[in-house]
């Protein structure tokens, strides 16, 4: 008989979280509804909005908008995802499970309250870790294959990810399913949307609070603390919780859903089927309901067979898909078996799950219950209820005792429908081939059972049952790990297991190379910028020349919410209507471009494309140079504070190391710096793969250093020098990260002037090696001297790392014959990287930059990120959007800025519209992952960030003459030349505004820096512009806008360039005649003070 234990009623859990998991963030539903949560024990309220203080809340229902923004943030997550190493994926699923497995009993208990599954029942989590543990180094094991049966051909196949799967689990038991569709599918590289059920919310909460390293309950928290505490990057994992007619659907029909895994019931599975079918065919694996059989003759061994039957129909209060619901034994041992399953069957503890002598749970929830009792029902009519059916009222909770019907006609409903209870049809029969077809007259075939000692007769039932998993002597739960499992007929698509798993969440291309003329086997595959990536070049040896440059990428067409309006302010192109041509801008030129004195007192030149040239230029619009000055192409020095402060010189006599044991700072300085470098500086300017950067960083600590060469250390210096820089700034929370209080008792003796010192004497020796890591320690050196305002130094450095890098054949993309292929991708990164460098480097001075295509041919590819990741902080794509966008750059500056003396001065209108044209198209095309205000992963912020700064930068760049024009000589132009002067001012206006707003994201995300002077002198650039703005018509926008970008410069971390630059601000800006307000909410421009070209930003120009 079933024994009660009182029902008792558990105490109720605390901090329940209930919100959305998405992007690596809890949300709430964007619509703000709610779901309440009812036991299926007490009948109480266990979350639902607010109704009782401090315990019970609602649960975020998610709208179609958030399963838009869990997709948006999975597919902008699922290239960088795919792109780690095995090794790198593992180490979060290692985390997670040994997170999950340490809380397992607190698992037990949500699962307790909120789907009635006894605690003393639960293994789910250590089962959920075992998953984890599996797969999580289950990624080698996925290989593609080789064939030479096609003469002249290599024959190649590749398995890759779809991108983003959508995964829908069950109540039963969500954790279990959660991990056997979302380990195999991330072990692969694809990204995950999971919708949970509405019964079981708190399926994946998991409860801890340390106190005496005791877990108590006084603290939940949903998985999602686990999944980042495990190192999962935003967007990889998201979770949604819902009704399925709104998340579940939205899931199924979503157009960049790519594959869809689902379990649960069979009329589900057929609605989630035809969603497909009209959607885009997502390939669907569906495990949907079973009505097993189990057969026992009568040579079986009836105890094992009443005990392991029982057992599957009792267990989880008979809710599970595989439960064996129908028993057919043969007539001469059917009295003996039936009183045997009714010992096993009957004795079980009833009540409050979360007691660990309970065994026998409730039902999962009212309509669960009312379902089974309406199966009751039948069974009593149809068949002879031989013990049970009778369950207690359900005011003392959903619980249904255990319940057998014998002699229930094959027809009935109850023996052809899944009933998910405790509920047992025993039916009797004679002969094999009788029973193979009762067995089998189901339109379910998920799991069958055959008890025998008979083996010839247990192989025929094995072969013969129609099931998905036939038992021999054993029924349900039991599966094979390492066997397959899934339905036949209506129980489902598709198999699971440990090994085949994967294969439902990888697609496989093949790819015929023609190779006939191969000698050397060498893959390697690129996709080129905007192009599908199932259009491939592939090229699989040295010596086999395949011309790409000529392919035109693909443009995708754009629906309502991918167009440019994705970006803030995106402005129409100008109408390249009939337009005159215009030398007015060249004029202007002939004023900008001239020489300045720097710090030194030296005159240098400074290019009218510089931004030192433009932001003088800016303040003298009240008063521009007289044309009859003598010599007023040269700006003359001002009368007070000239020349600017100059930067102070290391003395390098006492400052060089020696060359056998070089200074080194104490290692956790070291890491700090390095970690800087890497997540502010490199992640834009990549020179090094960073586990090949780390392995000779701990080399070069483990030998002291002995060994390392001039150019090793020279790079190491650069970078020890900027991030030394903020040495003293204790608020910083990198540094507190990396270096403990007791090292930094003791810092580092050298500042940001002493490894300047330091790497400065290493050039000699540097230029002697003229290697790759020459190349290296010269850029990164240009960048430190830049930020630390050595700008004609750094423009010098950066030269000879260009014509190293000639000497080396970069721009050809030559290399030894015995050069790897994963180098050979690193040299081409390198050039690419050195190639944008070098003209932001000469942009800064206004000079030329070395690698002209006017007069070099440049034939190296972009490289082969399939070959080389570029790394955790660096998102794949973003070097060759880059680049595209710096040969515009190159463009723009060439046509508007003309320096070479065969180029024309006058400027097209047209031209120019149609550079402005070209930026938006570029914009338009920008892969979506990169595109800006798509959820990102913290570590790619600051790329995607400068990426579309320099955009704005650009659009800046072709427009920002013109607005000057304006302000200067605007009452000069005929009224049709100035609408178009005033309409490419506009352009001007409304990039500098949404270049701001990049900025001030960029500051909310911190993932604004000093360590290069790109931030800064951006935000200058703005600052101008808007003055321009404000000198054309008074706006308490625009004052705001100024207003926030002096905020920006002076939150910076003042090092370097900034720190100058904010030191000389109040300054300059009153020369500019910028005035703050008392309240400091407006600013207004004044004129009445006048200033000379040279007057201004003398700082700047170091």
């Amino acid at each position: 008989m079933a024994d009660t234990n009182g029902h008792q009623a558990s105490q109720p859990l605390k901090g329940i979280e209930t919100r959305l998991f998405i992007n690596g963030e809890y949300v709430e539903s964007s619509h703000g509804k709610t779901f309440s949560l009812m036991s299926p024990q007490t009948h109480e309220v266990v979350a639902k909005g607010m109704i009782f203080p401090f315990w019970i809340m609602a649960f975020s229902e998610a709208s179609e908008e958030d399963v838009d923004c869990a997709v948006a943030a999975a597919k902008a997550a699922q290239p960088a995802w795919a792109a780690l190493t095995v090794e790198a994926r593992s180490s979060c699923f290692k985390k997670l499970a040994a997170l999950v497995r340490e809380h397992n009993d607190e698992l037990a208990r949500l699962e307790a309250v909120s789907m009635g599954k006894p605690v003393s029942t639960y293994i789910d989590g250590h089962a959920f870790s075992f998953m984890f543990d599996y797969y999580s180094e289950a990624g080698y094991n996925i290989q593609g294959t080789s064939s030479l049966n096609t003469p002249g051909f290599v024959n190649l196949t590749f398995r890759q990810p779809y991108g983003v799967v959508a995964v829908i689990i069950p109540w039963n038991v969500p954790l279990l399913f959660f991990a056997k569709k979302v380990a195999p599918a991330l072990a692969v590289g694809n990204t995950v949307v999971l919708k949970s059920s509405e019964k079981a919310p708190l399926a994946a909460s998991i409860a801890y609070s340390r106190r005496n390293n005791l877990l108590t309950f006084q603290s939940l928290r949903q998985i999602g603390h686990f999944i980042k505490e495990a190192g999962f990057p935003p967007g990889v994992i998201n979770i949604v919780s819902g009704h399925g007619s709104v998340s579940g659907s939205v899931l199924s029909h979503h157009m960049d859903v790519r594959a869809l895994s689902f379990t649960g019931s069979t009329r589900t599975g057929r609605l989630i089927q035809q969603a497909s079918s009209k959607s885009n065919l997502k390939p669907v694996f569906l495990e949907l309901g079973g009505k097993s059989p189990a057969i026992v003759f009568e040579d079986a061994d009836l105890e094992d067979a009443a005990q392991a039957c029982q057992f599957s129909v009792q267990s989880n209060s008979g809710q599970t898909c595989m439960a064996t619901s129908r028993v057919y034994v043969q007539d001469t041992v059917a009295d003996k078996f039936i009183e045997l399953f009714k010992e096993k069957f009957g004795p079980v503890t009833i009540g409050d799950p979360t007691l660990k002598e309970t065994n026998h749970g409730p039902q999962a929830d009212k309509m669960q219950y009312e379902n089974v009792l309406k199966y009751l029902e039948i069974g009593k009519k149809d068949g002879k209820l031989i013990m049970g059916g009778k369950p207690e009222s359900h005011e003392n909770g959903y619980f249904v005792p255990p319940t057998i019907f014998t002699d229930t006609p094959e027809d009935s409903v109850i023996m052809r429908e899944e009933v998910f209870g405790p509920v047992v049809n025993i039916n009797i029969f004679k002969t094999e081939e009788e029973v193979m077809a009762k067995a089998n007259n189901t339109e379910y075939g998920l799991y069958a059972a055959v008890f025998t000692k008979n083996i010839d007769r247990a192989m025929r039932f094995a072969k013969g049952l129609e099931a998905g998993t036939v038992g021999v002597n054993c029924t349900s739960p039991t599966t094979g790990k390492d066997t397959p499992f899934g339905g036949y007929k209506g129980s489902g698509l598709g198999r699971e297991g440990l090994m085949y798993s994967l294969d439902h969440f990888l697609e496989t291309k093949s790819s015929p190379a023609l190779a006939d003329t191969v000698h050397i086997l060498a893959l390697s595959v690129e996709w080129p910028l905007g192009q599908n990536k199932d259009l491939i070049t592939i090229s699989i040896a040295k010596d086999l020349e395949i011309d790409t440059t000529n392919t035109q990428p693909q443009t995708q067409r754009r629906d309502s919410k991918t167009t440019s309006d994705d970006s803030p302010g995106s402005e129409e192109a100008v109408q390249n209507d009939s337009e005159p041509d215009t030398e007015e801008i060249g004029d202007l030129h002939e004023q900008l471009g001239c020489l300045m004195q720097d710090s030194l007192g030296e005159y240098r030149y400074v290019g009218a494309y510089s931004e030192i040239a433009f932001n003088a230029a800016v303040c003298t619009i009240k008063d521009p140079p007289s044309p009859e000055v003598e010599d007023s192409k040269i700006i003359l020095p001002p009368t007070e504070n000239f020349p600017p402060q100059k930067p102070e010189r290391p003395k390098l006599l006492y400052e060089v190391s020696s060359a056998t044991q070089p200074y080194l700072p104490p290692r956790e300085y070291c890491d700090y710096y390095v970690a800087r470098f890497f997540e502010e500086v490199h992640c834009i300017y990549w020179l090094y793969p960073i586990e090949q950067f780390h392995a000779r960083l701990d080399d070069t600590y483990v030998t002291g250093g002995g060994e390392a060469t001039s150019s090793w250390l020279c790079s190491l210096y650069a970078i020890f020098a900027l991030g030394a820089a903020s040495n003293e700034n204790s608020q910083n929370a990198l540094m507190n990260d990396f270096i403990s209080p007791e090292t930094r008792r003791n810092p580092d003796s050298k500042t940001s002037d002493g490894y300047l010192a330091l790497a400065k004497a290493l050039v000699p020796a540097v230029h002697d090696e003229a290697d790759i890591d020459s190349i290296r320690a010269l850029a990164i050196l240009s960048l430190a001297l830049l930020t630390f305002r050595f700008r004609i130094t750094s423009y010098l450095y950066m030269g000879t790392a260009l014509q190293i890098a000639f000497s080396l054949g970069l721009q050809h993309d030559k290399s030894p014959t015995n050069q790897s292929p994963v180098t050979k991708q690193i040299n081409r990164r390198i050039w690419w990287t050195l190639y944008i460098m070098d003209q932001e480097i000469a942009s800064r001075c206004g000079s030329p930059w070395i690698s002209d295509e006017r007069s070099l041919r440049i034939q190296t590819p972009l490289p082969s990120e399939q070959v080389l990741n570029p790394g955790t902080n660096t998102p794949l794509g973003c070097l060759a959007v880059s680049t595209s966008l710096n040969r515009l750059k190159r463009e723009i500056i060439q046509t508007i800025y003309p320096e070479r003396s065969s180029d024309s001065r006058t400027i097209s209108f047209s031209k120019v519209t149609s550079y402005v044209s070209s930026l938006q198209r570029w914009q338009a095309e920008m892969p979506s992952h990169l595109k800006w205000g798509v959820p990102v992963a913290p570590t790619h912020r600051r790329s995607i960030g400068i990426l579309h700064l320099n955009y704005w930068n650009a659009m800046m760049l072709v427009s920002q003459p013109f607005l000057l024009y304006l302000a200067i000589k605007g009452s000069t132009l005929n009224p049709p030349k100035r609408a178009w002067f005033e309409k490419i001012g506009e352009i001007c206006l409304d990039a500098a505004k949404n270049a701001l707003a990049v900025l001030k994201t960029m500051c909310t995300d911190q993932s604004i820096s000093s360590l290069i002077t790109f931030d800064c002198v951006c935000t200058l650039k703005i600052i101008m512009i808007l003055g321009l703005g404000l000198a054309k018509s008074e706006s308490q926008e625009i004052s705001r806008d100024l207003q926030s970008c002096v905020s920006i410069l002076e939150n910076m971390e003042q090092v370097g360039f900034c720190k100058s630059v904010v030191e000389e601000l109040p300054t300059r800006l009153a020369q500019l005649g910028v005035k703050s307000e008392s309240n400091e909410t407006d600013v207004k421009l004044d004129f009445a003070q006048q200033a000379t070209v040279s007057n201004l930003w003398p700082e700047f120009d170091l």
